[in-house]
């Protein structure tokens, strides 16, 4: 044990000196690009944190307005994204980012400012909610369209390992900083905090030097595609990129490449929406703790994800899928071990795992894709893509509602356990038997 705590920091150092900023991608516009990033998913941390607070109140220390706002910034991104996506391809994404962010920031500050003058009505906040998930839902997709403009082909995977880290680091301390905001400011200015945040971050945005020139960003993303798409079955024609969703959805459908990385993705949202409603039923009927303990397996679980992250940073790694796939074979062995812990560190120690495989899926599904898919069509896949996962993430998040109001929070684990390890070692056996197409 001793000689594996003291290998763990040269472990770490050898990643780093593999890793992506210390290479090819310790340019300025990359490095921008993710400090933005960060600070976005930190404003993002503080607003939701000061939100469910603000709503918490208003409702007389009762939860269903905060599942209200839950519902809302879920379905409202799922109904409107594929139109988006189109944008997304038509306008430049840096910008794009910026204008979303400004507008949030500039939203969110109105919150502070009315309650001087009136107490904060319920109208008001979901007024607030549904502008800014309406305005924002292409964000994501937008993002992460944006990321192979600055990234070398060769290291996407590297790349969306930071992107993790930068996002799961930023999401994490958002909570925490409004946690010690509370003791000393109302929660409604801390929204105008979150909101400058938002702000600063548009300015990033804003000031990040445009990508590649066009010429050299086709020759190179048609260089590196032509060794995917070799391996894909794609078409020439589907490799061309279409202006239309629908076309998006078809290159989507054809191609066993990018619908494995959907399925995977769609997997991750099935499994980790529900896991919000897991923590604190598992600190009160598992492991016997105060009702405050959930947060700490919050964070155990979360902090898995970052630390997926840092092990994405390596030189030497599985390819895409099969890490994705073992990651999530992983997880679905904590699921079954979990309901069977009394120890509260054991608990902890498995939700690091669990938070650690299904962190895979993300970043690496989506490295995939924008290998694949040529820059002026990824936007609107990536919008597809998204759809398919709010979808699963709602199926999830409503499953898991239903069932946990009739069963113990244990036969969930237990059916989240084996339904992941079922579909994973199917999807393990395909990957393994048509590698050569999913090369």
């Amino acid at each position: 044990m001793r000689r594996a705590l003291l290998s763990f920091p040269r472990l770490f150092v050898e990643a780093l000196r593999g890793s992506l900023l210390s290479r090819s991608l310790a340019s300025a516009p990359f490095v921008a690009l993710l400090l933005a990033f960060t600070l976005t998913q930190f404003s993002e941390g503080m607003t939701q944190t000061a939100l469910t607070w603000i709503a918490f109140r208003i409702r007389h220390d009762d939860v269903t307005l905060v599942g209200r706002i839950g519902l809302l910034q879920t379905i409202i991104p799922f109904l409107i994204l594929l139109p988006v996506g189109v944008l997304i391809d038509l306008l430049p994404r840096q910008i794009f980012m910026a204008g979303i962010n400004l507008f949030k920031g500039a939203t969110y500050a109105v919150i502070p400012l009315l309650s001087l003058f009136e107490p904060l009505r319920t109208s008001f906040i979901l007024a607030v909610v549904v502008g800014t998930a309406l305005l924002s839902a292409g964000f994501g997709p937008a993002f992460n369209a944006a990321i192979p403009g600055f990234v070398p082909f060769d290291r996407l995977k590297q790349a969306n390992g930071w992107i993790q880290i930068a996002g799961q680091g930023g999401y994490f301390l958002g909570p925490l900083a409004t946690a010690g905001l509370l003791l000393f400011f109302p929660a409604p200015w801390i929204l105008a905090l979150s909101g400058g945040g938002f702000v600063l971050s548009a300015f990033l945005f804003a000031l990040i030097p445009p990508p590649l020139d066009p010429l050299e960003s086709r020759r190179r993303e048609e260089k590196g595609r032509d060794r995917a798409g070799a391996h894909s079955g794609e078409s020439p024609a589907a490799r061309a990129g279409s202006p239309g969703i629908l076309h998006s959805a078809g290159l989507l459908f054809r191609s066993p490449v990018l619908l494995l990385s959907a399925l995977l993705l769609m997997i991750f949202a099935l499994f980790n929406a529900p896991m919000s409603l897991v923590f604190p039923l598992l600190s009160s009927q598992v492991f016997r703790m105060p009702p405050s303990f959930y947060a700490l397996l919050s964070g155990a679980y979360f902090l898995g994800s970052f630390l997926g992250g840092i092990l994405l940073l390596g030189r030497r790694l599985p390819g895409h899928f099969p890490l994705v796939l073992g990651g999530m074979l992983a997880a679905s062995v904590a699921f079954l071990i979990l309901p069977h812990q009394s120890w509260p560190g054991s608990g902890l120690l498995l939700l690091l795992l669990l938070g650690t495989g299904l962190s895979w899926a993300q970043p690496l599904a989506t490295a995939r894709i924008q290998q694949i898919v040529p820059a002026r069509a990824l936007g609107r896949v990536l919008a597809v893509v998204m759809t398919l996962f709010l979808l699963a993430a709602i199926v999830g998040i409503q499953g898991g509602t239903v069932f946990l109001h009739r069963h113990p929070v244990s036969e969930f684990l237990r059916l989240e356990g084996e339904g992941l390890m079922s579909v994973t070692a199917i999807l393990l056996l395909l990957v393994t038997l048509f590698r050569a197409r999913l090369s």
